[in-house]
């Protein structure tokens, strides 16, 4: 008779979201502060005390958040979050179905209500372990033996990514609610190996993992969906978005480097997978219906944004002005002066105190479980005004010490220093961000444990942007009217797991995205002075159609043997939103992009503790550019007179083709239970995006320069610890660390064009191409220890080997670690390292939770004195400078239904230049956020 059992697990953390009171005085941050240290101190100090804690709290209520499914995998999953080993038949649950749980339970009520419905029922025994089994007629009964088999772990989300031959993370909406942030990309602060680039700008994410960025490189799905547009950001280069609400979204899977999934193609860097929330996230108890509503105050911002054209930052000149402004005028200066006197405004410098909650957000999330389908409505809308820098850290000066007497009048030359031209505590105009999102979503729960999920998200936002050119290369800074994004996104998956047939784990998905996006870089004023500027801000319609399937099938062949396979599909049309295109117009892109993958692998089991992954990739793709024809050159190779008029006919369309084929191969040992060793050698190739086969402003492919696919060869050995009861019987000790060599040839990217290339366009001063090569070499670690009423964690990603190689004119060295004149890569290398630690402790019954995160950042490569070619691009490297930021959380469960939280991020209000950024930005000071969250 089967038998399976779960092993003893207990939750790293607690859900529900414990938050604290609405308002917390400067006192009262001390105290916070010292309670957070205390914790710590106990973890290191005093382990026998917290186990006498732990073991008072292990007949307490705990707090339980656990996805519908068959009724045996449910079991098994509650059984590792309560910390009990709960055996049962399999026939006994096969074909059955549970609801989930969410909600603070006693381990006995919680097995109730797992059961309702069903003819079962759980007896301890006498060890302390449960009993499954039937509940029969009076008369009936059989006392079955207390026989265990152990089976097969089901993990837990969080703990998954440390029993894993690769590297990976999870995000728990706990996680995310608790570190939320400024900007949205602020929820991936502290995972190793993962920036996000541009993150002050649109509310859009993109997001880098080990160096990769961009283009596909790092997809990014909601539900299963692909939704990432690519933004010109000016000579500086791109920005890939993809848009979402945090109040939506249910959890975050982060794998690192390339696998074998229907989803997975051309992901080169890694795949972020989003889930949003669902039924068994708002409903509670043992409800059919429940109800979630949020509100959030948030500081540090204007409220709204500031009127047009507003200043801010020293005005001392640029690329585009002679840099110097006019004192001791014999007549008025302000007639024909080149630059306003920069120290003549006091604009932007009333920063509002720690509590002033200018910006704010709310959401309403309602679910209902009927008999056979799972309903999810859900709203949510935010505003925040332009945010404050920090005052701590390398701030703007100016020096006017430099100035000539003219006679009638004084030239002033301003030199400006430090990281930025905007001063200590100053607003930053560009930054305001309001948006409002929709999401609807079904699921149908069908005969043989088959599901229908049927979802629809709308996201509209308006936002501030600042093009990197004008912080470069104009002698002011402006505000620029709000720029406008349109995201929706369909999608539909199928799932077909029957417990009873291991040859069947079938997943469909069928999803549709589209986006409309205007993205307005620059103020009204500037427009009229360069009337270009007004082709670089049309509005695009980017739409993608995608499908994919996968199947898993599962024997017993000389071991332990699985079968995974699967194919992936998908277009992609972008095109002015009117679908006109005039001739002149080269800043909005079109054409359509189709690309087919088909995948298989094989994992074995020989024997329990060793486990051998191999798998091949097959893909293939085609691309067509529809932008306006134009004439080459008369002495180019492309030049043909068919109609033999004299002159060189028009070329109409670039096609785009490439294929082929990638393999992966993994091997786990794990010599004692929950501790595994493991190597990976992946191989993974990215095909041209639609951005790279068409033609645009400032990025366009030359004739007589093919484009060939990306190929990335990955290689990584780690090890993996998963340890519950290391110190003492109820605490968790997690572990990963990793070395990882990879390397993508036949880069694509862009780079100047070299002196034998032939040029089409008038002033063509960049080229598409495939480079050499790019490499990075590097550490990971990842350690977490959950001790009940106190956690810690670290995290850091340390490079020992960067690398871009270029053959190219003008280019004394081939390969630097820095970058290549106006290629993109130059500003998606991370720093040489980043890291993270958290600290916190649980208190009165594990109500209140306070702790602290210190984020550690450090410098990228620096570029020599001489010799650096990327000096005479147009997007040169930004040198931001090492930072440490330190962030507080606390939360408070006032009831199991009305919970508080309160956090001030960037404590030591530091003044500091995002990683990864294209411009010269700095990221916002201290604030304060206070959210109240209701479910009933």
């Amino acid at each position: 008779m089967p038998f399976y059992r779960s092993f003893k697990r207990q939750r790293s953390s607690e859900r529900g979201s414990a938050r604290t009171p609405a308002l917390i005085a400067p006192a009262a941050r001390n105290a916070l502060v010292g309670m957070v240290v205390a914790g710590f101190a106990m973890s290191v100090i005093a382990p026998s005390a917290l186990a006498q804690q732990a073991t008072v709290m292990e007949a307490d209520v705990r707090s339980y958040t656990i996805d519908p499914g068959p009724l045996g995998q449910v079991l098994s999953r509650f059984a590792n979050a309560a910390g009990i080993v709960l055996s049962f038949d399999a026939n006994v649950t096969a074909g059955l179905r549970s609801p989930g749980l969410r909600g603070d339970y006693r381990t006995e009520d919680a097995l109730a209500l797992l059961l309702r419905g069903h003819a079962l029922s759980v007896a301890r025994t006498t060890d302390g372990s449960y009993l499954l089994q039937r509940v029969l007629a009076q008369g009936d009964a059989i006392v079955l033996d207390a026989v265990r088999v152990e089976g097969d772990v089901i993990l837990t989300d969080e703990d998954r990514p440390f029993a894993t031959a690769g590297s990976a993370t999870h995000l728990s909406q706990e996680r995310i609610e608790r570190f939320r942030g400024t900007s949205v990309g602020d929820i991936f602060q502290g995972v190793p190996g993962v920036l996000i680039g541009e993150n002050r700008n649109s509310g859009g994410v993109d997001v880098n993992i080990r160096g990769m960025q961009g283009q596909g490189r790092v997809p990014v799905l909601v539900d299963g969906a692909r939704q990432e547009t690519t933004v010109y950001r000016g000579y500086a280069g791109v920005a890939s978005r993809t848009y979402i609400d945090p109040d939506l979204i249910g959890g975050i899977d982060i794998q690192k480097g390339p696998g074998m999934s229907a989803q997975g193609t051309g992901a080169i860097g890694g795949l972020v997978s989003m889930r949003t929330i669902g039924a068994n996230d708002i409903i509670r108890d043992d409800k059919n219906w429940g109800v979630r509503v949020r509100g959030s105050a948030i500081g540090n911002n204007s409220g709204s944004a500031v009127p047009a054209n507003t200043p801010a930052g020293y005005a001392v000149g640029g690329e585009m002005f002679n840099g110097v402004y006019r004192i001791n005028c014999q007549y008025d200066c302000s007639r024909d002066n080149p630059l306003p006197d920069p120290l003549a405004t006091s604009e932007g410098m009333d920063r509002p105190g720690l509590l002033n909650f200018d910006g704010w957000a709310g959401s309403i999330a309602a679910a209902w479980r009927l008999q056979h389908v799972d309903l999810v409505a859900a709203y949510a809308q935010r505003e925040q005004g332009n945010y404050y820098a920090g005052k701590n850290g390398p701030s703007a000066t100016i020096d006017l010490s430099d100035q000539v007497a003219r006679g009638f009048w004084t030239d002033v030359y301003p030199k400006l220093g430090g990281a930025s031209r905007f001063r200590a505590g100053e607003r930053i105009v560009n930054t305001e961000y309001a948006s409002n999102s929709l999401l609807l979503k079904s699921t149908f729960w069908l005969p043989q444990e088959q599901s229908l999920e049927l979802g629809v998200v709308r996201y509209e936002s308006e936002y501030g942007e600042i093009m990197p050119s004008m912080l470069l290369r104009f002698g002011q800074a402006l505000q620029a009217p709000s720029s406008t994004v349109d995201a929706r996104t369909f999608t539909a998956r199928y799932t077909w797991a029957p417990e009873d047939r291991d040859w069947i784990d079938l997943r469909a998905n069928v999803w549709r995205t589209d986006t409309r996006s205007r993205n307005v870089n620059y103020p009204d004023d500037m427009v009229e002075m360069s009337p270009q500027l007004e082709n670089m801000m049309g509005t695009e319609r980017y739409e993608r159609w995608g499908a994919d399937i996968s199947n898993t099938m599962r024997f017993k062949v000389l071991g332990e043997l699985q079968w995974r396979y699967g194919a992936a599909w998908q277009l992609e049309d972008v095109r002015p939103a009117d679908r006109r295109h005039d001739a002149g117009e080269e800043s909005v892109r079109d054409g359509e992009r189709s690309e087919i993958s088909v995948f298989t692998a094989l994992q074995w089991k020989p024997l329990p503790s060793l486990t051998l992954d191999a798998g091949l990739r097959y893909s293939d793709f085609s691309a067509d550019d529809r932008s306006p024809p134009f004439i080459p050159p008369g002495n180019s190779s492309q030049c043909i007179d068919l109609d033999g008029d004299g002159a060189c006919d028009q070329i109409s369309v670039h096609h785009t083709e490439g294929s082929g084929g990638t393999p992966l191969a993994s091997v786990t040992w794990e010599p004692l239970t929950g501790l595994q060793f493991y190597a990976l050698y992946a191989e993974a190739m990215r095909m041209p995006s639609l951005f790279e086969s068409t033609r645009g402003f400032s990025a366009t492919q030359a004739f007589d320069v093919a484009v060939k696919p990306e190929h990335a060869y990955n290689r990584e050995i780690g090890i993996n610890l998963l340890r519950d009861g290391f110190l003492f019987d109820q605490d968790k000790l997690r572990v990963k660390a990793a070395y990882f060599q990879n390397t993508v040839r036949d880069y694509l990217t862009r780079t100047s064009p070299n002196l034998w290339e032939e040029s089409f366009y008038t002033a063509q001063i960049f080229t598409l191409r495939n480079i050499e090569k790019v490499t990075f070499h590097g550490y990971e670690l990842s350690i977490e220890h959950d001790m009940g009423v106190a956690f810690w964690s670290v995290a850091g990603t340390r490079y020992n080997h960067v690398e871009t190689c270029h053959y190219g004119s003008y280019r004394r060295y081939d390969c630097t670690d820095y970058g290549i004149a106006n290629s993109y890569i130059n500003n998606m290398i991370p720093p040489n390292w980043h890291a993270s630690a958290t600290v916190g402790t649980r208190l009165f019954n594990w109500r209140l939770t306070l702790g602290a995160r210190a984020t550690f950042m450090g410098k990228r490569n620096s570029q020599p004195p001489y010799q650096d070619d990327t000096q005479r691009g147009f997007n040169q490297v930004v040198p931001w400078h090492d930072y440490t930021l330190v962030d507080l959380f606390a939360s408070y469960r006032l009831a199991s239904r009305l919970s508080m939280d309160f956090n001030v991020d960037n404590l030591t209000d530091r003044y500091y230049l995002d990683a990864l950024g294209l411009g010269l930005l700095p990221s916002p000071g201290r604030a304060a956020r206070l959210s109240v969250t209701m479910q009933f």
